[in-house]
């Protein structure tokens, strides 16, 4: 391991396997090489390398350099997870027992030793959908049900509304359903696993036309935008679902709104989040792994994964600077 001295730090991403992330798209990728750049040691592991022994987490990590644009393994150890300074959790949902369980084992480490962000006890009570409901003031009409008759008064009320999975990213699960389309009965059992799972529902918001701007926040302050316009054989606006990344410049509403719930996630120990607008809206809060690091990047010229890492940098300096959840 590399000898720790002025801002050298070990710095730990708990990813999917690695060679499964898309370079020029992944943030995880853009934070690791920025990292390396500055000559810190960038540690990896998936949550199969997690385990916890003697109440002390511990891991297989493979430690890795950025040359010739390609990474490449340097060593592999069993660690203690306290040997670490930083711990970014990076897994992508879905987010199922496995990570909860990942989660879990993350919480016993010292924290005294080692930063995590984003706190693992938050990652494990804050879910990406239902956590809007902290902000409902923000927010579209929303319900989270089992029930198909609750869902079926809900889109008889708005006539158009959108449905999601609670446990699934990136657009995946995600439909339109309009009054009167006769799929709608098999379309609400397929969901909700004839009522035995739940689902969100939300008022369908025409505002999608202009776009889903995806906010980026870092300790409790907005620091890039991106929209994302959904093509147009498709509804949904993700990048990953083929939505095109366009400029955008946020309303002074739009600001303030996303100024005050990223100071009011810190106090919860979230300090790294993609938040969704659309229109004046809140419609999701991305925690686990939010991306949009590199196409603000390609967009406006500005490497926020610079600004991640500098933040890295900062906490884990003296005591004083290190990160701990407001009561």
């Amino acid at each position: 391991m590399k000898q720790q001295k002025n801002a050298n730090l070990n710095m730990l991403f708990v990813i999917d396997p690695l060679e499964s992330l898309v370079p020029g798209h992944d943030t995880s990728l853009a934070v690791m090489e920025e990292a390396d750049r500055r000559d810190h040691s960038v540690w990896w592991c998936t949550l199969h390398d997690l385990r916890l022994a003697r109440k002390k987490p511990e891991a297989t990590l493979r430690r890795i350099r950025y040359a010739k644009k390609k990474w490449e393994e340097v060593e592999k150890r069993d660690l203690p997870l306290e040997k670490m300074n930083i711990i970014f959790m990076r897994k992508d949902p879905p987010f199922n027992i496995d990570y909860v369980m990942a989660t879990s084992i993350l919480s016993y480490t010292n924290k005294k030793r080692t930063i995590i962000l984003n706190d693992p006890d938050a990652l494990r009570t804050f879910n990406e959908k239902l956590g809007i409901f902290e902000f409902t003031e923000y927010i579209p009409d929303t319900i989270v049900t089992k029930c198909k008759g609750t869902l079926a008064s809900f889109l008889k009320k708005h006539k158009k509304i959108v449905l999601k999975p609670l446990e699934l990213n990136s657009g995946h699960g995600i439909f339109v359903l309009e009054h009167g389309d006769k799929n709608r009965g098999s379309l609400l059992e397929m969901m909700t696993d004839g009522e035995q799972k739940y689902i969100m529902a939300q008022r369908y918001l025409p505002e999608i036309k202009h776009g889903d701007k995806r906010v980026i926040i870092l300790d409790g302050e907005v620091i890039g935008a991106v929209n994302r316009i959904a093509p147009p054989h498709d509804h949904r606006s993700n990048l990953h679902t083929g939505a095109t990344p366009r400029k955008i410049k946020l309303t002074a509403d739009n600001m303030e709104m996303c100024q005050d719930i990223a100071k009011r996630l810190k106090t919860m120990g979230i300090y790294f989040a993609g938040l969704d607008l659309i229109g004046n809206y809140i419609t999701e809060i991305n925690v686990t792994s939010p991306t949009g690091i590199v196409e603000i990047e390609k967009l406006y010229g500005v490497q926020l994964q610079r600004n991640v890492v500098d933040f890295f940098e900062k906490i884990s300096g003296s005591g004083a600077h290190r990160l701990a959840r407001r009561a």
